[in-house]
């Protein structure tokens, strides 16, 4: 039988090994969210009748649910309240967080390709990868600044997006290991981030910091070359996610 020092030894050893490496150059794009020993947390947002469903089963279905409808999760706590506007935007009401295991995240990434947020490549995008997944590195927002109405945008960190499709949407409901509701703190937030001084907003996040997220790097178990493809190791494709804010970015 494990002592509890033998028990914590394994798990940081197995946790150290989701860990980028240490010499990573800093413009490169890493994958920030939650994560423990058992799996990784991303968010989604949706209606009511989704969402209630959703929690009672455990899963993702019912009546209103569309599995061949293109479904994109998001580790970033805050890039999830931008996208929801706080979880107040219509068909966005209930911000929920999900639970997928390393092996899991691991093969929804592997079947995803990397695409551009211009707009003009991403309707390329959309005719070439049809059916598969696909990996968008967009500006990151800040959970504990806001500006004007939204989390602040970080121009310099950019924050994953992964979206899913038919066979791979499916699969990834099929995977989900848990689902709570998180409703009530995307609210806070957006209360705090209302406020109208800088440090009267900061304030309120720092007393909320128990019940946020711990988002912290990421490296999911894939070969080095779809690491390199995907923009997570230097090569080519980060590097073009690096010059995609100078507008002139071209994805391998």
């Amino acid at each position: 039988m494990q002592t509890t020092s033998q028990k914590n030894t394994a798990s940081a050893t197995i946790q150290s090994s989701f860990l980028p490496p240490l010499d990573l150059p800093h413009e490169v794009p890493v994958f920030r969210g939650e994560w423990d020993e058992q799996g990784v947390y991303v968010y989604q947002a949706y209606c009511d009748a989704i969402a209630d469903w959703a929690l009672e089963h455990q899963k993702f279905g019912g009546p209103a649910w569309k599995p061949s409808r293109m479904t994109w999760i998001k580790p970033s706590f805050a890039w999830m309240l931008y996208r929801s506007g706080y979880g107040t935007k219509p068909g966005q009401e209930r911000v929920l967080k999900i639970k997928l295991t390393h092996d899991a995240i691991a093969h929804l990434l592997s079947q995803c390709k990397l695409t551009n947020t211009n707009k003009d490549t991403k309707l390329k995008a959309k005719k070439e990868i049809k059916g598969t997944g696909r990996v968008q590195w967009d500006p990151e927002r800040d959970l504990y600044q806001s500006e004007g109405k939204e989390p602040r945008r970080m121009l310099r960190t950019r924050a994953i997006q992964i979206g899913l499709s038919g066979k791979l949407s499916e699969w990834y409901v099929r995977q989900i290991i848990s689902i709570e509701e998180v409703t009530d703190l995307a609210h806070k937030v957006k209360a705090a981030h209302a406020l109208k001084k800088a440090d009267g907003t900061l304030s309120a996040m720092k007393k909320m910091r128990d019940n946020l997220p711990t988002e912290r790097p990421y490296l999911p178990l894939l070969s080095k070359e779809k690491l390199q493809n995907l923009a997570m190791l230097p090569g080519a494709s980060s590097d073009s996610v690096i010059r995609l804010g100078r507008g002139h970015a071209t994805l391998v």
